[in-house]
């Protein structure tokens, strides 16, 4: 190790050639160039963030990061997975994502300095309806937009200092994964938890493709095509996401998760107990498809009451009954009557269904009794808008009446005796539903999951063979790109030969085991999956991104799961969440993981909004250059239309967004991230303000000339006793911010008490003498454990510090990201001496210091304070009515007379 003076190097500028890492290791034995801008005063006064953060962002993208076969030697070592929600390859990083990339990075580093096996993954949500948008609109291939997308965001998370592992990158866009979501689906299929039925979307008759809701205007037109749109009944695929509703509701109790995010799931779950009868359809006109219809209510004492019956309109039956109708014009508060009856087993008596909104918000596709003499408004306002007959069935002694046998019982009687009426003629029962529905997973799109399944004219529907995954998409140019952007529209890639081995062989040769290929021409599935199906496994692939022989390895999974830390956006806490939880629930049911529940403990951060003003008359957005401020009221430049302002989501389109690299560019890298860390505790939203971000730059600015600026000597004495109190007070002072650091990362995750505490801590440094620091050892440890606490949060300028702590101090060439986590000992956060607060009928006189020992022993407590000028000020020649010692003998209170 080369040992250098400070002097000498205060006499000219130089490189420092560092040749020995310690446990750093760099590829083919590269040498890190230091640079310090030194002259003959010592290091530059300020801090240069853009030099000193290019440098390190240099350095770690030339580390050697730990390869898979490294992780996979060191399964025995206790591991740590932390999991940030991947992003959709949109081209530009947000200040959301900044926010919760940060948060993970930082716990991350954190753990790894303690020890653990670190697993922090990143990669990309790629599939999805943006990227057929902008190839349509710039005529590009989907995915070389979203991989120029790609590499761009990885580009931005560099210079933020964002580091995670990128050897186990996936992208859900590549074959090489989608293989695997497609062999999901099978392993679903096979378990008869995918399905096929009927269901209602929303059509462009123009374009001719299906729209998400989000897609129609207020007038019910494409936004696209400009069309008025339809409702259209297709043949979907499904996954049986309700036969998992109670272990996922279950489940929930296991779960280190906010009770807000739990609380969510267990709503959109639903689970309700109700009264279940099964009715016939009248005249059997659909026997063949649907013979019986299930009808529930939630009190069945009234069920003679009953004039109508209530179904959602993407209940099976509408579909059914509509195939030869099967568009309508679209509305979202669509209502009609289905035109068919369904028979009462209790009475005979023949009911009316209709298509009804309100049963939406319950329960579904459920088709519910309507009963408007004894119902809500919903019920009775419906009855009244269809001139439905409305009967009661009560009495005004509460006894029912027209209820045939049980008439003259007690409304809690009859419901007893009519449930069980219902299980003795087997038509009824106790039922116990969830609100949750199935899993809808086709789409109509390109850019996305093809769903591996093959339909034979003489097979019928025939899952691809494994051996045979993945199904790849068609090539892009292959497509004509005027109007839509559809697979069913590629003849060549949808004509493929059937695979089917023995579906559809006579009984007897699949008796004797004679297996023919089948061969005749058949067509591809042209839907593509929900990317949330993409997005329900990532988690996993990550431990195996190149396993070719199978999805992940059983025993890589058992050893690294659950994810320790999950870290995302609340406003993924039901689907996404619902649906990951589904897919591990239903992995390990069938032997391929051994843990049910995918995530330990979830941190839900909170958005970033920023300034919105916008026009009170129309709702227009405006950009803050078209506002002026005239008798204090904000104002439309052009116009004089007042506008409101108000905190929003950022977005380009209410022109409130802010553009990470910009701002990091202007303040650096280090500076956006404590802001977005310090603003507010990570659930809580963030409002965009630029005074804070400019007060970390002062922090940092200051960090930096307390390291690199000597102290200037006073040339006045301290005595022995001044140092070792101001020692005992650097030691406490320097414990007690790692504990405070160390329980943010490890237990709450409140990294804006974490920044406060190195804050603190560097105060604290900063108020010490010079006489004191030049010769304390105390101090340099403190300023060295301060650049380890605050390393995770501003990795670029804490490694830049220790660099310099190295040089100044003779430390040896070593790295502060590659440090051992320092520990705390809660005896020494024991202070000596405490602060008294002094209250005197109700008004606060001030504080004493006192020896912590008086605190538990009032007699001693109150004679401090009596002899205190405090006391002698405000208590002398009074008489104490009622003494109040609180706070553990921190605070005390005193009545006097007057």
């Amino acid at each position: 190790m080369m040992a250098i003076s400070v002097t000498a190097l205060n006499r000219c500028k130089i490189v420092v050639l560092f040749t020995n890492y310690g446990r750093s290791k760099m590829k083919n034995n590269v040498l890190l160039r230091a640079h310090y801008t030194i002259n003959a005063k010592g290091w530059a006064k300020e801090y240069n963030f853009s030099q000193i953060e290019a440098k390190w962002q240099r350095y770690w993208a030339s580390q050697e990061t730990a390869s898979l076969q490294e992780y996979r030697m060191n399964e025995k070592k206790k591991k740590f997975y932390v999991l940030s929600m991947f992003p959709y390859p949109s081209g530009n990083l947000h200040m959301g994502h900044v926010r919760v990339y940060t948060m993970s990075h930082c716990v991350a580093q954190f753990r790894k300095m303690q020890g653990f096996q670190v697993i922090h993954p990143m990669g990309w949500d790629a599939f999805g309806l943006p990227a057929e948008n902008a190839a349509l609109e710039r005529n590009c291939n989907p995915d070389k937009w979203t991989y120029s997308n790609i590499n761009q965001m990885k580009t931005q998370m560099t210079k933020l200092g964002l580091r995670f592992n990128w050897e186990m990158e996936i992208s859900t866009c590549l074959p090489d994964y989608y293989k695997w979501t497609q062999w999901l689906f099978l392993q679903m299929f096979n378990a008869g938890l995918a399905y096929q039925r009927q269901a209602l979307v929303n059509w462009d008759p123009v374009d001719q493709t299906v729209l998400a809701k989000e897609q129609i205007d207020e007038s019910g037109r494409s936004w696209r095509s400009g069309a008025l749109v339809e409702m259209k009944f297709l043949r979907q695929w499904y996954l049986k996401l309700s036969s998992y509703a109670n272990t996922l509701l279950s489940g929930l109790e296991e779960l280190h998760w906010p009770e807000t995010v739990k609380q969510l799931q267990r709503r959109w779950l639903g689970k309700k107990n109700l009264v279940e009868f099964e009715f016939h359809l009248k005249d059997n006109q659909y026997a063949e498809e649907y013979k019986k219809l299930k009808v529930y209510t939630d009190t069945p004492q009234f069920v003679y009451g009953t004039t109508y019956v209530a179904i959602a309109l993407d209940h099976p039956l509408v579909s059914v009954v509509m195939k030869n109708n099967s568009r309508i014009i679209y509305n979202r508060e669509i209502e009609f009557p289905l035109g068919i009856d369904v028979i009462s087993p209790l009475n005979g008596r023949s009911i009316p269904v209709y298509v009804a909104n309100y049963v939406l918000s319950d329960f579904g596709s459920l088709a519910i009794l309507g009963i408007p003499g004894h119902g809500g408004k919903r019920e009775k306002a419906f009855a009244k808008k269809f001139s439905i007959p409305v009967l009661s069935v009560v009495d005004n002694d509460s006894t029912l009446i027209d209820s045939y046998q049980f008439s003259g019982m007690s409304v809690d009687e009859a419901a007893v005796a009519i449930i069980q009426y219902a299980r003795d003629m087997k038509f009824g029962g106790y039922k116990t539903l969830y609100k949750i529905s199935d899993w809808l997973i086709s789409r109509q799109r390109f850019w996305g999951t093809p769903i591996p399944i093959v339909y034979c004219d003489y097979c019928g529907v025939v899952p691809v063979p494994e051996k045979d995954l993945p199904v790849r998409l068609p090539d892009y140019s292959s497509i004509n790109r005027s109007k839509r952007f559809n697979l069913q529209d590629v003849s060549q890639w949808v004509t493929t030969a059937c695979p089917s081995g023995d579906i559809g062989l006579p009984h007897l040769m699949r008796i004797f085991c004679v297996r023919f290929s089948c061969g005749r021409s058949a067509r591809k599935e042209t839907d593509t999956m929900d990317t949330f199906v993409d997005s329900a496994w990532y988690f996993l692939r990550y431990l195996n991104p190149e396993n070719e022989v199978r999805p992940f390895e059983k025993a890589s999974v058992d050893h690294a799961m659950p994810v320790d830390l999950y870290i995302g956006g609340i406003e993924h806490a039901i689907l996404h969440l619902l649906y990951a939880r589904f897919v591990n629930h239903f992995l390990k049911d069938f032997g391929y993981i051994s843990n049910k529940e995918p995530f330990e403990r979830l941190l839900a951060q909170g958005m970033v909004h920023g300034l919105t003003y916008k026009v009170v008359s129309s709702g227009k957005y405006l950009e803050k250059n078209k506002i002026e401020l005239k008798s204090n009221q904000v104002l439309e430049k052009s116009t004089g239309e007042r506008v409101i302002t108000s905190w929003e989501k950022m977005s380009k389109s209410k022109y409130n967004g802010v553009n990470p690299q910009d701002v990091a560019n202007t303040y650096g890298a280090d500076a956006v991230r404590l802001f977005l860390l310090f603003k507010a505790p990570p659930e809580n939203i963030i409002h965009w303000d630029v005074e804070t971000i400019i007060g970390m730059t002062s922090w940092l600015n200051r960090l930096w000339k307390m390291v690199t600026e000597s102290k200037s000597v006073n040339k006045t004495k301290v005595s022995e006793e001044s140092c070792n109190k101001y020692q005992k007070e650097l030691l406490r002072a320097t414990h007690e911010a790692t504990k405070q650091v160390t329980n943010s990362l490890e237990k709450t995750f409140a990294f804006n008490v974490a920044i406060a505490a190195c804050m603190k801590l560097s105060n604290v440094l900063q108020d010490i003498p010079s006489e004191i620091a030049q010769k304390s050892e105390q101090y340099n440890e403190s300023l060295r454990t301060l650049c380890i606490l605050l390393s995770p949060f501003a990795p670029h300028i804490a490694s830049e510090l220790w660099s310099v702590l190295c040089l100044k101090f003779g430390l040896g060439n070593s790295f502060v990201l590659d440090q051992q986590w320092p520990t705390f000992d809660n005896s020494v956060l024991k202070s000596e001496e405490i602060s008294l607060q002094i209250i005197v009928n109700g008004r606060r006189k001030g504080a004493i210091t006192i020896p912590a020992t008086v605190t538990g022993n009032e007699e001693a407590l109150l004679r401090s304070v009596r002899e205190s000028k405090i006391g002698h000020d405000f208590l002398r020649d009074r008489t104490v009515k009622k003494v109040h010692i609180a706070k553990h003998g921190r605070l005390v209170s005193f009545v006097t007379e007057p």
